[in-house]
This record gives C-alpha cells, structure tokens and sequence, in this order.
C-alpha cells in the first residue's frame, strides 16, 4: 500500500477492510464473499452474509483429505478458524491486530490458538500440514512471506492462498501488491509447486456492487459535506476545518483506496481474485499432529 494510514482510524491499527466492513456494513466477517450465481443476485447485507459464509465453506472444501493441522495467516475475526476447528483440524491463527483476539475468547483452546504477531515475526516450533492465507497474503512482501511458509510446512504441506492479485505490472490498483506472474515465479523459486488454480473473480463482483453501494450512500455524502464546509467563508467553518484536518484528510484517503474497489468492472479488468493450492516440495505428505 502506498500510504498507510490505517493506524489513524483506531489505535489498533485495524486496516481499511476491517473498518468499512464493521463499521460501514456492519458485518461480522470480513471476506468478500462467494456468490454461486453472480449475474443474478439480491444485493442486501443479508445476502452478503450468506456468500460470506458460502466463502468459509468453500476454502474448507478445497483443503487436501488427511490433513490436521493448519497455520491460518491473518485470520481476521476467525471466521475460517471456526469452520476448520468444527471440521476437527487444531487450528493456529495469527493477526497482528489486537482487536481480533476478542473473537477467540470462546474457542476451544485445544482446537484453536491465538497469536499476535505479524508473519514476518511469527516464530513456532510447530509444523502444519496446511497454511491458509485468506485475502491476507497483500498484506506482507511475497518473498518474505514464502520463505515463512517453508519454515512452517511439513514436508509435502499445502500452501492455500485465496485472494486478490494484479494481472499485471502498473499503476492500477497499487493496493493490491502482488502481481500473479511474478508470485507464481517467486513460489516456484522457494519450492512450492502450482497444483491447483481457479479464478473466482466473477463470483466475488457482487460484493464490489455492494461497495460501491454503500461507497455511494455513506462515503460520497460525507466528502462532500467535509469540502462544502470547508469552503463556507465562515470563521466557524474554517475553524472546524482546523481542527478536524486529519479526519477529513483520512476520509480523502479512504475515498481514494476505495475508489477502484467501488467499480467492479475496473477491478475485473486488472485484478483477478484467484484460489491457488501449491503444495512444499522435498517429501510426501504427511498429517502432523501438532
């Protein structure tokens, strides 16, 4: 990201997705959701929830059989966690933003551990049989970020990433860091094989309308009060301005994050939102039982 500023909107540092998502939509989970039909959808939060939950049950589905133990990497509010530790797999789940260890105070602590940390600091003597990254794997450098996951699998252990990555080298959509050619380059160059690949971008657009939606309703109107009032020859006005310039600063830079996402034709044309399974190579796999 080419501006970070998410440290400003709380001391947790929660970034600009967990804030629109819980504080604009009011959702309780933060992907983008899965929709099976996306040409013809309800757009509601209600329906959102759903493909939100349709989402965890699909990333489920694709984990290899005989697997136990997973590293789920950004693990947000734990939605995933949840469903992997219903499903029997120990779970550990790392964030580096304090306010996500609330949503695991009513876990089981045999099936689910929490830990702060962010990945390129996260140190285990554990080994995983699988390490998720959910729409996490933007948020450090590739390399770095492989070279943790080699640490971390068992011979033979899965990599599962599913998220957002450019289609190439540019300008457009800076945000998202990672260009897919480059990534699989980097992958295979730290050991990992491609064994899976599917591109899933059509079935999360309607969560992008839903952005712009609420992008439309909530964000424009409180812009364009913030330079209304900042252009009032008023004393009053230009006082307010003062002393409220980081608040509307943040929301200029909000809009401007948000911008490409708010258009999902745009984001179709240069990012593709991919599900990618790579599998470590040098052994057979093998379930560890942490």
């Amino acid at each position: 990201m080419a501006i970070d500023i998410t440290s400003q909107i709380t001391r947790g540092g929660i970034d600009f997705q967990l804030w629109f998502a819980t504080q604009v939509l009011r959702l309780q989970s933060l992907h983008y959701g899965y929709w099976d039909c996306p040409e013809n959808v309800t757009l509601d939060l209600e329906a959102v929830r759903k493909a939100q939950v349709r989402y965890t049950d699909y990333l489920v589905s694709i984990i290899p059989p005989g697997l136990k133990t997973v590293l789920d990497v950004g693990c947000g509010v734990g939605c995933n966690a949840r469903a992997l530790a219903a499903k029997g797999y120990k779970v550990t789940a790392i964030s580096p933003d304090a306010n996500h260890q609330v949503f695991f105070d009513d876990l089981p602590a045999d099936q689910v551990r929490f830990c702060r940390a962010k990945y390129e600091e996260f140190s285990t003597e554990q080994l995983f049989d699988l390490v998720l990254m959910s729409e996490s794997q933007n948020y450090f450098d590739a390399d770095v970020g492989l070279a943790q996951t080699l640490r971390f699998l068992v011979p033979g252990g899965f990599l599962l990433i599913c998220g957002m990555f450019r289609k190439r080298n540019g300008h457009d959509f800076r945000q998202t860091r990672n260009v897919e050619e480059e990534y699989l380059l980097r992958a295979k160059q730290h050991g990992f094989e491609l064994i899976d690949r599917a591109d899933i971008t059509r079935n999360i657009l309607p969560t992008l309308q839903m952005v712009r939606m609420a992008k439309e309703e909530y964000l424009d109107p409180a812009l364009l009060a913030a330079r209304h009032y900042g252009v009032v020859p008023s004393w009053k006005m230009k006082a307010a301005t003062l002393l409220f310039r980081k608040e509307l600063g943040l929301l200029q830079e909000i809009e401007r994050y948000y911008h490409g996402f708010a258009d999902p034709e745009s984001f179709a044309k240069h990012v593709a939102y991919l599900r990618l399974l790579f599998r470590k190579n040098g052994g057979s796999q093998g379930a560890n039982s942490g």
